[in-house]
């Protein structure tokens, strides 16, 4: 399953069928691949266009490294079947993907715990073993 973090940076890697259609030059040439969500609850299809210039091909293994802006198109908790089709080769992935929110590590986004045992505190160790 894909995931895809909205205000973030989404790149995406994935193995592939087997196609020669989609190898790139470098140059900017190559097949016309497009994103296809489908929302798991609607089941309303969104397409989304790949341009050539923003993805990868590693035609040894398969491996297809691109990124998707969804900004304002999903929401948080959406879950979508996900499908990659080219514009010669036709469909050349299948998936899933799960949207969640922006994962930050700043200190207002953390939750701050209590404790309820007082009584008890861990003492500082050093990690040493006995081995008998």
């Amino acid at each position: 399953m894909l995931s895809y973090y909205i205000s973030q940076s989404n790149e995406f890697v994935i193995r592939t069928q087997d196609t020669a259609s989609v190898i790139t030059d470098g140059t900017g040439s190559g097949e016309q691949l497009t994103l296809i969500l489908e929302d798991m609850l609607t089941y309303s299809q969104s397409y989304y266009p790949l341009p050539t210039s923003s993805y990868s091909w590693n035609p040894y293994e398969n491996i297809l490294t691109f990124s998707q802006s969804l900004e304002n198109q999903v929401e948080t908790g959406q879950q979508f079947i996900v499908h990659i089709s080219g514009s010669v080769s036709g469909s050349i992935y299948n998936g899933s993907m799960a949207i969640f929110s922006s994962q930050s590590v700043t200190p207002e986004d953390k939750t701050v715990y209590t404790t309820q045992n007082e009584e008890f505190i861990s003492n500082v160790t050093n990690n040493d073993y006995i081995v008998m």
